[in-house]
């Protein structure tokens, strides 16, 4: 799988893929035979299924007996799978939601962990129940949200309200771990030295178990955390939460040694035996990850609904996985033991009355050696070696050309040509992570329509904030002036560069990426690029820490202006490596769309850049894109409106950005540089009164100036209610209490009130009607144990969800409201209807009625 440009004349093996179909097919038949003796239900690729009942909440491997499976959830039961007899037995139950389960070390017992208020141990060669506790922490029980056994097997550890350690031969209780917030999850090392925890609150702790001390604690969501693992090497904790996003921790520093991307909220997570992988639960899948460096090794899917639970079989061959739809799912990891690189793969596309020509696969090798060369001459000519991206050999290092039969005729393909063909490559191949030229055997001899020679981009996640996805395409015609000799060379190059995350460069006609007649180079800002592509480092890390861009500066512009700087803020941890303006194109560009304006390198994990936009007043409107990519290979970018208007002839200082108003992003700016020295005239400058430190008076002098924007702050207070009280501290002690401090007190007052509500409420559902989720806000005057029963007309209870301690506050958005899947407590989806939700928060109960409409 090297890149590998000498030797045009190697031949090229051609590989059918409807035949490597059929070979996984009967390879799922099989799997479908051995394991017949379970329930099944929907099989899908290279796994089984197997029934539960109700959502599945947690399940377990025995650590001494690969066969062996627990599996518990919604149903309330504990169920063992024994897979070397084909059968299931159930344990026993509890009276609510099992959240969590674990195996001693020996194999011999488990624990298993409810909202019912308890935990139970079950003997598991005996195959019955041994004992029942309650976690009581200030004279209440505690839901039990998570159970560990210590790797001796001599403690667990269960997590809820507090975390409590038991003796496993007395059933005592040994101490209790206070926490302000509810914890969610708890591990042990696999030395027993150190058990971690993480909170409602999004906080990670780690303790020493030896001398009983809190020996770390960082924030790992901006929420909450729903799953603490360490590697069974203890050189890695991981963790992960509500935003999604599994971050890994090197042990003994403790320092973060990357992110692991996620499309959504992660619940659970599971070490290879090896510690090499790490299984993560999403939507609809489990990801398998390599430690090392990241890399997103396979994508198991197959689930319907969110995957609540996975674990590794003790013997690393096998993992299994639990949903919300009610299942296992059984997956043989063995393919996925060995990474491959990002590369280039090659498709030659045949409608389905199209003949292939016979000497298309020595054009195809000779195609995309010379397309590697012309990469590499110019990665040497700006000063970046001979970096070039790979592409697919065999072990012979023989160029490898996948060949798809087309569903339709010829005339089919020759409109809309570039989404047609990508439909159906992308139904046969994970066009996620490679990059495809695809090389389509049309009459047209072109792409969409006769001036088209080729199409090429890749798919973004996201709407306003986009992040490039890990894969490409080019799509290109197989005869033709676009596909012979030098032209299509140029052509592919063109239409790769775009998969590799290029936008068009019309600044000079001999680039490669403009539509000059003469294109022979790569400009300086393009190689730049391409030099942190993971196409073009074999050895990238795939670790992915989010990336933020903020606009500073105003949105308006003066028109025709002689110079007119805009300014962003950006930060990736995982260091940034250069930044794009992109640009829409004019009537007087060659094609429509966007195209680079300028870039800028930079290495630093913050920066400010600035570009000046003085060409573009001459229009009334610009759409814009700030584009960058990290030193991982990782793209982001996020569009922005710009308009020509009249700029204020008055200077408020409390305006930070310039925008206009002074409204709650200035106060951000304020708080988000509280304390901080400034030097010089800086802009934009949170030094309100240029005293050079920001400090309290600044932030009194922008809260002054909100005026109607009052009722807007609370944003920046919800979810911080303590910085907002010492705020208020702050003003009160300053010496010198004029009006601008007696009223810049007031308002903070304010706004501090406006998120402590003084009464307890329950809200109208949003959106109602809804099909198929909905979110259920409420506020909350004191601290409280929060419920939302939904029962349908008839009274029947449906759903319960158990929210958990929550403190006082307001809970509108959905990040922090209740929300409902439009599910009953076994996974099930409901039928449209009016149902009705009953709240109970301490004394309070309210009841308000929604309609499901399907």
């Amino acid at each position: 799988m090297t890149p590998n440009a000498s030797n045009p004349q190697k031949c090229i093996r051609i590989l059918d893929f409807l035949q490597i179909h059929l070979m996984r097919r009967e390879y799922t038949f099989l799997t479908i035979t051995v394991l017949i003796l379970f329930p099944l239900t929907t099989l899908a690729q290279d796994h089984t299924a197997l029934t539960h009942g109700g959502s599945v909440q947690a399940v377990a491997y025995s650590p001494v007996n690969s066969s062996l499976i627990v599996s518990a959830g919604g149903n309330h039961t504990v169920k063992l799978w024994d897979l070397a007899a084909g059968s299931v037995t159930t344990l026993g139950s509890h009276k609510d939601t099992i959240n969590s389960i674990a195996f001693s070390p020996d194999g011999q017992r488990l624990v298993s962990g409810s909202d019912d208020f308890t935990f139970k141990l079950w003997n598991v060669p005996g195959k019955r129940h041994l004992s029942t506790l309650s976690h009581i922490t200030d004279n209440a029980r505690s839901q039990i949200k998570a159970i560990a056994f210590s790797s001796d097997g001599q403690k667990i550890a269960t997590a809820g309200r507090h975390v409590k350690i038991w003796d496993i031969h007395t059933l005592r209780e040994i101490m209790t771990l206070r926490h302000a917030e509810w914890v969610l999850t708890v591990a042990f090392s696999t030395d027993g030295k150190f058990l971690a925890t993480g909170d409602a609150s999004g906080q990670i702790k780690v303790r020493n178990l030896q001398n009983q001390q809190d020996i770390v604690q960082f924030q790992g969501d901006p929420d909450f955390i729903s799953t603490v693992k360490f590697s069974p090497d203890d050189r890695t904790l991981a963790s992960a939460g509500y935003n999604g996003g599994v971050k890994l921790w090197e042990l003994p520093n403790w320092e973060q040694i990357g992110i692991l991307p996620t499309n959504g909220t992660v619940t659970d997570l599971s070490f290879s035996p090896d510690s090499s992988k790490l299984a993560s639960t999403d939507y609809e899948v489990v990801n398998l990850w390599t430690i090392q460096n990241g890399v997103n090794i396979a994508t198991l899917s197959g689930h319907v609904g969110w995957v609540n639970a996975t674990a590794f079989s003790p013997d690393g061959t096998y993992l299994t996985s639990g949903g919300s739809d009610g299942t296992l799912r059984l997956w043989d990891i063995t393919p996925y033991q060995s990474v491959l690189p990002n590369m280039v793969r090659i498709i030659y596309f045949i409608p389905r009355n199209r003949t292939a020509q016979s000497d298309m696969w020595t054009k195809l090798d000779r195609l995309i050696r010379d397309v590697q060369d012309l990469y590499a001459d110019q990665m040497e000519a700006n000063g970046f070696g001979r970096k070039t991206f790979t592409f697919e050999t065999d072990e012979n290092d023989q160029t490898v050309v996948y060949r798809i039969d087309g569903n339709f005729n010829d005339v089919y393909y020759h409109t809309n040509t570039a989404n047609k063909i990508h439909t159906e490559v992308a139904s046969q191949f994970d066009m996620e992570k490679h990059v495809y030229l695809i090389v389509a055997e049309v009459s047209s001899q072109a792409i969409e329509h006769k001036d088209v020679c080729g199409v090429g981009g890749s798919s973004w996640l996201g709407l306003e904030h986009q992040v490039k996805s890990h894969g490409g395409y080019a799509v290109i015609p197989a005869s033709g002036e676009c596909f012979d000799g030098e032209t299509g060379v140029i052509i592919t190059a063109h239409e790769l560069g775009h998969a590799f995350g290029l936008d068009h460069d019309f600044r000079d006609d001999r680039y490669i990426m403009s539509y000059g007649a003469v294109r022979d180079q790569f400009s300086e800002c393009a190689t730049e690029w391409l030099s942190a592509s993971r196409f073009f480092n074999s050895d990238q890390p795939a670790f992915n820490d989010l990336t933020t861009l903020q606009m500073l500066t105003s949105e308006t512009y003066p028109a025709n202006a002689t110079s007119f700087p805009i300014i962003f803020h950006i930060t990736d941890f995982d260091g940034i490596h250069q930044v794009q303006l992109l640009v829409s194109t004019t009537d007087n560009d060659p094609a429509h769309g966007t195209k680079l304006y300028h870039c800028k390198r930079t290495d630093a994990q913050s920066t400010v850049v600035e570009f000046d936009i003085a060409p573009l007043t001459a229009l009334p409107t610009n759409t814009i894109m700030l584009q960058v990519i990290d030193v991982h290979g990782n793209i982001t970018r996020q569009g922005y409106v710009l308009r020509a208007g009249e700029p204020s002839s008055d200077v408020n200082r409390a305006d930070i950005n310039g925008d206009g108003t002074v409204d709650t992003t200035d106060l951000v700016l304020v708080a988000a540089n509280f304390g901080k020295t400034i030097i010089g005239n800086i802009y934009p400058n949170p030094d309100v009164n240029r005293d050079g430190v920001v400090d309290i008076r600044d932030l009194l002098l922008v809260v002054n100036e909100l005026n109607s924007e009052v009722n807007a702050a609370p944003i920046i207070a919800s979810r911080n209610a303590k910085t907002l009280q010492q705020w208020i501290d702050m003003a009160k002690r300053l010496p010198n209490r004029d009006a601008t401090v007696v009223k810049g007190i007031a308002v903070l007052e304010q706004m501090l009130a406006a998120v402590m509500p003084t009464e307890t409420r329950l809200l109208e559902n949003y959106p109602n009607p809804f099909n198929p989720e909905t979110w259920i806000p409420y506020q909350l005057a004191t601290d409280a144990d929060v419920t939302i029963t939904i029962y349908d007309m008839r009274g029947n209870l449906i759903r319960r969800l158990d929210l958990g301690h929550q403190p006082a506050g307001t809970y509108y958005g959905r990040s922090s409201a209740a929300y409902w899947d439009g599910r009953n407590d076994s996974g099930e989806s409901v039928a449209s209807g009016l149902y009705f939700y009953t709240f109970s928060a301490g004394d309070f109960t309210a009841t308000r009625k929604m309609l499901l409409r399907k």
